[in-house]
């Protein structure tokens, strides 16, 4: 057993070897933050972001992270932003540093509404042993399946893998603040099968032609609303014609309300039939490209919500 003072001076030796280096990565990570800061100051937004990110490799202090998330929020990458200010965040209540904590907390908050989100939902007839996903070269925790991720706005590429099976890959693109996007991962062909063949075509296309007539009966459903709540509308609008003045005006609160009414009316209508004929057109795509015995398609509805888009996706491929 090695003598008590062998060990003490073992570990002094290599405390001592080791400062050297620490020191040499914190000055090469203040001089990396201050180029960072020049190249904001100059606009140079993707110049400096590579500086911060590897001061922030080097110097695990909460100040480095702070400006490294300024600088990708100001590219747009909000999900990375949101991330690395609740590392600033944590790392600065270790610290004792209440003023950069809170402000992390408060910058956090302030892009969470921006947020879009992408799910990689795995089917139980998908969850084959050993499947592995990746999203953009990096693994996908199992934990995270099926769960809503925020993600950077983007393209961004999902790979499903499994011992014995044909690797799969989808890219998918999320844009729009509150964005939420879904893949779903197909039950992966084992390999040596037919190159195109799915192993249960007929099943596929069954579900194919089950979805399409779900979509087209509601996209029946959403033009008969926008009918109904059309010709309310013209009614309201022949109603409320007859209650104005010689001058156009409105000669009384009838007349007012069922100006109202009229307007609400019509803003229905378009709505149904907008959604309707959305619906009724996906459906259509999807009967029509439904695979039959030997054959094989790939195509899905996606439903894309955001603050300023909604509707259905259809993409695929056949």
């Amino acid at each position: 057993m090695p003598h008590p003072r062998f060990v003490v001076a073992m570990l002094i030796a290599t405390a001592l070897s080791a400062a050297p280096s620490r020191a040499d990565d914190l000055a090469t990570a203040q001089q990396l933050f201050r180029q960072g800061k020049a190249l904001m100051s100059e606009g140079k937004v993707a110049e400096a972001c590579v500086k911060f990110e590897g001061a922030a490799q080097l110097s695990p202090t909460a100040g480095v992270r702070l400006n490294l998330a300024e600088c990708w929020a100001k590219l747009g990458r909000t999900a990375s932003a949101w991330a690395k200010y609740e590392e600033a965040e944590t790392l600065a209540e270790r610290a004792g540093d209440a003023p950069a904590a809170q402000l992390a907390r408060e910058r956090r908050a302030e892009l969470e509404p921006s947020l879009c989100y992408l799910t990689v939902a795995v089917p139980e007839y998908a969850a084959v042993q050993g499947l592995v996903l990746t999203r953009d070269g990096h693994k996908l925790p199992q934990a995270a399946w099926n769960t809503p991720v925020p993600v950077d706005p983007g393209d961004h590429v999902v790979v499903a893998s499994a011992p014995g099976r044909t690797t799969w890959t989808s890219t998918r693109g999320v844009m729009g603040a509150g964005a939420r996007i879904s893949v779903t991962i197909p039950a992966l062909q084992e390999e040596g099968a037919v190159a195109g063949e799915p192993q249960d075509a007929s099943h596929a296309g069954g579900t194919r032609r089950t979805l399409a007539i779900v979509s087209g009966g509601v996209g029946l459903i959403g033009i008969g609303v926008g009918t109904y709540f059309g010709l309310k509308a013209m009614s309201k609008q022949d109603d409320y014609e007859k209650h104005r003045g010689a001058d156009g005006r409105c000669l009384d609160m009838e007349c007012e309300t069922l100006s109202e009414e009229a307007h609400d009316a019509g803003t229905l209508s378009t709505i149904g039939f907008a959604a309707g004929g959305a619906l009724l057109a996906a459906g259509t795509i999807l009967w029509l490209t439904a695979p039959a015995d030997g054959e094989s398609t790939s195509a899905g509805l996606t439903p894309v919500l955001g603050a300023e888009v909604a509707g259905v996706q259809v993409r695929g491929h056949w």
